[in-house]
């Protein structure tokens, strides 16, 4: 370091708190500043949106409200037709039946028909447009509901729809006493009631009708007048459309300032409820159809009425910051008062601490030199010796497995020898009751012979499995499984396990074939001592290779029993053993793992299964994943 700089260190020192303190002070002003305008633009958002909402609530209360006590009116027509019907024609049969008791035998027939016909006559209801009729039940018109039909038979009259209606009003005075029936009486009438009942008097029933689409106007015509009455909120404004027609509009409505505001309310109505918020500036307004009447309900109000409230708490907001601001810049100054003067009393020890810490990060320096140049040679170093201790530990654990492997050779060598022993005994017998020919002696030498190879090939197979691997090789899995089982043939035959072999698709991979050898024997014996320590009946082993994409799955089922779930996250480190010190080392599963994992890049797991194919009870599956 220079002269220099080493004399500008103490005024740094001083200088760079007092910076740090400011450009902090800084900062934590500006973001509180802006937390603050912040959070005041989030209530004023809440609060219009919370009135908007609260607004839409009410809006569609009221308007639901309403659109219920249309239906319930609407609902209620055609009964209150039926109710003054009934009332109309009760009071007609009961002046005819006055008329009837009180002059009979008095007057003639003729002239008690006439008053009975004068006095209904007479009864007129809504200006006329409703009225008592007279019929006999050949059909002849007594009392017509129409001058043309005056005294004439209509027994054959049919209505709009073709129906004979006298006739059907005849089968129900004649069936019920009195009914109910509807009818297109005439063309353009639109649906009428019609109450008929039997006068049990000369073979004559009376009835009265109404048209039900004057009633329904009458109906739009009453709901209008109260829609009309309704008070309105000054904010707020309601109109009410039949079909695309404004029939009622509030004075709010009316005063819109927005050029052709009405316009676009009207081209928006739609059969679907909704809220409009960007048709209309400055306006909410629902929409919402009755589809009996055939008409719009809209209701809204102006967003803008909140924006006094809002300069309030605005004001508020702006009161409640200043005083943060003036808070923060007292705080600030007196931080950096308080640092300015801690900075001058602690310069002169700070230099010192500064200057023996200089001498000794020098010191470091040097060292950190020294050891970078041997750095990179040393990391080499270490992962070559990794790398030869992972295969020493590996064929280590294959030198661990030899007495294994030598009671394997002496099951497959054990009926070859026997064998051998008998083919010697036959010789020797042959010879010695002169059987012995030439063709004998031929077939018992090529028998040797075969034996013989048998041998061979089974101390080649051992011999291949222990030179260690130098480099991956392209192989067929199954085929490793398949040689892998081999070599354990005479030793799981002798421990009575069965070992069922299955492939999938075209297992092809490029791996160590003897490293992956090794991890199968280890796979399959531990399977094979567990089920002979078990004792389990029908003990079997299924291994299964297929590919799934591009991955190799190779899987060992036992029906063992399972792993204790207590201890299967321990199962694959090294040292760890089920088995007693004297049957197992624990290094079996741990050289797999690191087998499968660091050499071929894969990964080795365990989980339990049950019922998987063909092994019908609990069991561990050991899965392969390349």
């Amino acid at each position: 370091m220079k002269i220099n700089e080493r004399k500008i260190i103490p005024y740094l020192i001083v200088v760079v708190p007092l910076a740090l303190v400011l450009t902090a002070s800084f900062f934590i002003t500006t973001f509180y500043v802006e937390k603050v305008k912040a959070y005041f633009y989030t209530v004023k958002v809440g609060a219009i949106k919370e009135h908007v909402e609260s607004k839409k609530a009410k809006g569609e209360m009221w308007v639901n409200q309403l659109n219920l006590l249309f239906d319930y009116r609407n609902s209620r027509v055609e009964e209150n037709i039926k109710n003054q019907l009934q009332t109309r024609v009760d009071m007609a049969y009961k002046s005819a039946r006055f008329i009837y008791e009180k002059y009979e035998g008095k007057k003639s027939n003729r002239e008690v028909k006439e008053r009975i016909i004068d006095a209904l006559n007479q009864m007129t209801y809504s200006t006329k447009k409703d009225y008592i009729f007279i019929a006999d039940f050949t059909g002849n018109s007594i009392l017509s509901r129409s001058s043309l039909l005056n005294q004439k038979n209509i027994s054959a009259y049919e209505d709009v729809d073709g129906r004979a209606m006298i006739l059907e009003e005849i089968q129900k005075v004649r069936k019920d006493g009195e009914g109910f029936l509807e009818s297109n009486f005439y063309t353009g009438s639109g649906k009428q009631i019609i109450l008929v009942k039997n006068l049990e008097m000369y073979g004559w029933y009376i009835g009265s009708s109404t048209n039900v689409l004057q009633k329904r106007e009458d109906l739009k015509a009453s709901l209008l007048s109260m829609v009309q009455s309704i008070p309105m909120d000054h904010t707020d404004f309601m109109g009410l459309y039949d079909e695309s027609k404004p029939i009622f509009l509030s004075k709010k409505m009316k005063e819109f300032s927005v050029i052709n505001s009405l316009e676009i309310i009207s081209e928006n109505l739609s059969q679907k409820s909704k809220w409009y918020k960007d048709r209309v500036d400055g306006y909410y307004y629902y929409s919402k159809y009755y589809k009996p009447l055939d008409w719009h309900l809209v209701y809204g109000f102006d967003i803008s009425t909140m924006s006094e409230q809002e300069l309030t708490k605005h004001r508020d907001l702006e009161e409640m910051l200043d005083k943060e601001l003036e808070f923060i810049i007292k705080s600030s100054a007196s931080i950096i008062i308080f640092v300015m003067m801690l900075s001058l009393l602690l310069s002169r020890k700070i230099n010192h601490i500064f200057s023996q810490y200089q001498i000794e990060v020098q010191k470091r320096t040097d060292e950190l030199e020294k050891l970078n140049e041997s750095l990179e040679q040393r990391v080499f170093e270490g992962l070559k010796a990794h790398r030869q201790k992972d295969k020493m530990l590996i064929q280590q654990s294959k030198m661990a497995e030899m007495g294994d492997m030598l009671s394997m050779i002496a099951h497959q060598w054990r009926q070859p020898l026997n064998q051998m022993s008998y083919l010697f005994m036959n010789i020797d017998s042959a010879y010695e009751y002169k059987e012995l020919t030439k063709e004998y002696l031929d077939d018992k030498l090529k028998e040797g012979n075969t034996l013989l190879e048998f041998m061979s090939v089974t101390i080649d197979d051992f011999r291949n499995y222990f030179r260690p691997d130098k480099a991956k090789e392209f192989v067929l899995v199954s085929d490793v499984v398949a040689t892998s089982v081999t070599l354990m043939k005479k030793s799981l035959e002798v421990s009575g396990v069965e070992v069922e072999l299955e492939s999938y698709g075209r297992d092809l991979t490029h791996i160590y074939k003897n490293e992956f050898i090794q991890v199968m024997l280890n796979l399959i014996k531990n399977a094979k001592d567990i089920l002979v320590d078990k004792n389990i009946d029908n003990p079997k082993i299924r291994i299964t290779s297929r590919c799934e994409k591009e991955e190799l799955i190779v899987e060992v089922y036992d029906n063992g029993g399972g792993v204790d779930e207590s201890i299967m996250d321990k199962l694959f480190d090294p040292y760890f053993s089920t088995k007693d010190k004297q049957s197992g080392t624990g290094l079996g599963l741990y050289m797999s793992k690191m087998i499968i994992e660091e050499h071929l890049g894969g990964k080795l797991s365990v989980h339990n299964v049950e019922d998987e194919g063909d092994v019908s009870s609990r069991g561990a599956c050991f899965k392969i994943e390349i």
